[in-house]
């Protein structure tokens, strides 16, 4: 995706996003007694991890059932949209906005502070996995309607 092709609407979503993580970055309270990064937060991300894409892929396998043909979505598209083919641009914006948002903390506090924050890798995670949800679930309706329509 080429930062030229991009309308009004994609440049807004990348500076709310850059602003997004900016906030988060101010609002961080690291001086806190945070606990280590252990084993439960990676078998939790990783339990997430599997639910958001099998969720994502299942949801729209069914709504598509009943007649609900998912876009692909664009950057360049309002995230926030009632039209139910459309949808899958707000979780592509949160998908983006979680994955640079967990890099950037995660780099931050790795930096200064010298230790792995755990809701960073878990932000980043959880944005991977929405982002991979929506590519399966566009294969999959696009593997069943080429199935359906050469039949």
């Amino acid at each position: 995706m080429k930062i030229e092709s991009w309308n009004k609407i994609g440049k807004i979503k990348s500076y709310l996003i850059l602003f997004f993580c900016l906030v988060e970055l101010l609002l961080l309270n690291f001086k806190k007694n945070s606990e280590l990064m252990n084993e439960h937060y990676l078998g939790i991300s990783f339990v997430v991890f599997i639910f958001v894409i099998l969720f994502l892929t299942v949801a729209s396998k069914l709504l598509s059932l009943f007649g609900i043909k998912f876009l692909k979505p664009n950057w360049n598209e309002n995230p926030i949209s009632l039209n139910l083919s459309k949808s899958f641009n707000f979780f592509q914006f949160v998908g983006y906005w979680f994955t640079i948002s967990g890099i950037i903390n995660t780099l931050f506090v790795g930096i200064f502070y010298q230790e792995i924050e755990k809701e960073s890798i878990m932000k980043f995670s959880y944005g991977i996995a929405l982002l991979i949800g929506i590519t399966l679930s566009l294969k999959w309706l696009n593997k069943n309607e080429q199935s359906r329509t050469t039949i």
